[in-house]
């Protein structure tokens, strides 16, 4: 069984919104401008939420660690400042991330254990799989770099293209806490969640590595110092 239950239910003041169905996209007249036909906003919103919807019927853990994702990362997106541009290409990449996986074999992507070093590379290709999935849709280049290098490292490690500190774009790397969060805080076929305060440990470890320190110091300040009541 694959379980979609995440952090949610431990942050009081993280108000999780339904879902995609809430997305509101700004009119392309509005935002920054693209070379590419975006279509109407309409068009662009129902395309999220179909192809959303498509990976949540195949992996139901995968869709709702999209949303989730997608909202903590709002939220800190908010914490840090960041423009309502930004903000805004966080939320439709956000929602699309993972959407490279539809192209990942079943026996891979719903696997109840842990992946071979073969599996792994496999796996490792579903950002450049979603990258070519979502090319039709017009995303402003700064959302297409989120579906790409989500995975990318702070010490050049990651994949797909191995770039290191500030080579992977900002907003890349503020997705990337809380995709990291969240699948550390969710139940999984082959482990139990992490604890709350074991997942903020391993977030720590992780930073200079995985994650970008500057930010990882920010973002567990921000979840520790807005929820006091999960360590009481």
């Amino acid at each position: 069984m694959i379980y979609d239950k995440g952090i949610f239910g431990g942050i009081p003041w993280l108000d999780h919104t339904p879902g995609i169905d809430s997305l509101r996209i700004v009119p392309p007249e509005k935002r920054i401008p693209f070379p590419v036909s975006r279509g109407t906003p309409v068009f662009l919103q129902e395309s999220i939420q179909t192809l959303l919807r498509t990976l949540t019927a195949r992996d139901p853990y995968t869709g709702h660690h999209s949303a989730r994702v997608t909202d903590l990362s709002l939220h800190f997106a908010r914490f840090l400042g960041l423009s309502s541009q930004e903000q805004e290409s966080l939320k439709i990449a956000g929602y699309l991330h993972d959407i490279g996986k539809i192209g990942v074999r079943d026996t891979i992507l719903l696997k109840p254990g842990p992946l071979t070093a073969e599996e792994r590379a496999i796996i490792e290709t579903h950002p450049l799989i979603g990258e070519k999935i979502v090319e039709p849709l017009g995303l402003l280049p700064q959302e297409r770099q989120i579906i790409l290098h989500h995975h990318e490292a702070w010490d050049g490690r990651g994949y797909p293209h191995g770039l290191a500190r500030d080579q992977i774009p900002l907003l890349c790397r503020v997705l990337a806490l809380a995709d990291v969060f969240d699948a550390l805080t969710s139940d999984r076929p082959y482990r139990p969640r992490f604890s709350w305060p074991d997942a903020v440990t391993e977030i720590e470890n992780l930073a200079g590595r995985q994650l970008d320190p500057e930010l990882t110091e920010k973002f567990v300040y921000m979840i520790t110092s807005r929820t006091p009541q999960i360590f009481a």
